[in-house]
Parts: C-alpha cells; structure tokens; sequence
C-alpha cells in the first residue's frame, strides 16, 4: 500500500498553495496525495429543505468534479473525495481510512481569532488526532515550492515525547533527506535554556540526524520573533512546533505566541502532537 499525505482541501487560495506543496514532498517518496472536500450541510426547515437538497446536491457535484480535475492535473498521483458531513466527522473518518502520513492544510492570512477559527480550521488537529499536521501559508511563494533541505524543531527546557502517529513520519523524513536542526529561545540571563528539550529531541526517535545534533539558541524578549530569526538564520525551509494541546492550538511558548508565529510565518509550519513527561 502507498504512503498517503492527506490534504484538506477547498477552493481557497492556501488550499492551492497546500496542495502545491503536498505534491512536492510526495514526490521523493513515492506517495499519494489524497484531497477531501467537506461539503457544507447547513440547517434548514422542513418547507424549504427539499428544494435546498436538490441546489446542495447539484453543488456538491459540480465541487467534486472540480476537485477530481485537480487531483487528475497534480505531478504525483492523487485522488480525491467530496464528503457531506460534519467537517470534524469527515476529517477523523479520512483519517481512519487512509491513515496518512502527514495532514496538509492551507494557512489562510486571517484578521482576528474569529477570522482564524472560521478560516483555519485544521490548526487543532495536531493534538486532537495525534497525526502530524503541516500548515503552509497562502502567501508561500512558488520559489519555495521545493523539498526543504532544512527544518527547524522548536524546543524548550522541557521533556516530551512524540505521538505514534507523529512518528509515522520518518519515511517521509528520510526520503527528503533534510537536516532537522533544534532550536529554542532563551533570554538573556539562560545559558542553558532549552537543554532538556535537546535531550527529548535527540531520543524523540523522529530522525536518527538528531541523536547527534546541537541545539541553535537565539537569545530574544518575544519568543514569536525568536522563533522567526532562528529560521532566517538557519535558512530554514519548514518550522516544526511541538503540540502538548492547550485549548485552541498548544501554546508552547506562551498564550499567544503559535497564535502569532502562524499569522506572520513565511515558511510551512508543522505541528507534532507531543506528551509531556516531566519539566524543571
């Protein structure tokens, strides 16, 4: 059976920028790319619903055979699948049927938390599946629509461990072949900040480049700004956060700062569902 990445797709411009990039990194391993649709089913009432199914119906056909002329267009081989059903439903139904490696989903540039729930829907899918999930901005520019050869794992001072799940994705890794480098934010004052995190990361068991790696530190006040020049700094292509699950997306960081790092991020964000087993 073929390693599957699943994209959760629509008509918006990240959903085309996500499926560029799913297509990229199938591409050195040989998999497939599998597009959902969650078709909307909203309320009616009784008089008006007859005629409210036939104009879904013809809708949703009309949607899905635009999605299958995508999919039959993408450099890799792909299938799609157009679902009437509860978003949360059709995703976790998607995942138990394909069991893919990596979900892929567009970031849409968004204006609010509002903006973001109603926009973003898939940022809380990390923790609540377990699966990887990899955000790609809508503004990522086709130059970058490359195989990363760099990415960049935000760590703390503190120990975790990976969902199985998460690491399910180690042959995707070791087909890119790319370098995973961890960093961490410290002020000042914290020479040794982020020491454990380096000790999780080299036994995480994600990739064996990381049992040997060294840890990048970028002394900063706000850790989202941290985060952003440890990227430039490293030229990393794909910035990996770690999901522990605290309400609306993990705030590994602080309240805010996932908030923050995915409305400014200029590179493909991936969350890994993580457990925690112990801190300072």
């Amino acid at each position: 059976m073929k390693p599957t990445l699943l994209v959760l797709s629509d008509f918006s411009p990240a959903a085309e920028r996500a499926r560029a990039y799913a297509a990229v990194l199938a591409a050195p391993l040989g998999a497939e790319v599998h597009l959902l649709h969650v078709y909307p089913t909203p309320p009616t009432t009784a008089r008006v619903g007859r005629v409210t199914h036939a104009i879904n119906a013809r809708d949703m056909r009309r949607e899905h055979h635009a999605l299958e002329e995508i999919a039959a267009a993408m450099p890799v081989p792909a299938t799609a699948s157009t679902i009437v059903s509860r978003w949360d439903e059709a995703v976790k139904e998607a995942l138990a049927r394909h069991r893919p490696l990596l979900v892929v989903a567009g970031l849409t540039a968004t204006n609010g938390p509002l903006d973001e729930w109603l926009s973003n829907r898939a940022l809380p899918l990390a923790h609540e599946t377990g699966y990887p999930l990899l955000l790609v901005p809508q503004h990522l520019p086709t130059a970058a629509l490359r195989p990363p050869r760099c990415l960049a794992l935000a760590v703390r001072d503190q120990f975790f461990t990976l969902t199985p799940e998460a690491l399910a994705l180690r042959p995707l890794l070791a087909a890119l072949d790319a370098a995973v480098m961890p960093i961490t934010i410290a002020q000042a004052y914290e020479p040794n900040a982020g020491r454990h995190g380096l000790t999780a990361a080299r036994a995480c068991g994600l990739t064996p480049a990381l049992a040997g790696s060294s840890l990048h530190r970028v002394v900063a006040e706000g850790a989202a700004a941290g985060l952003q020049q440890a990227v430039q700094e490293l030229s990393a292509e794909v910035l990996i956060l770690l999901d522990p699950g605290h309400g609306w997306v993990a705030k590994l960081f602080g309240n805010s700062v996932i908030d923050e790092v995915l409305r400014h991020t200029q590179v493909p964000v991936l969350l890994l569902a993580t457990q925690e087993i112990g801190q300072d």
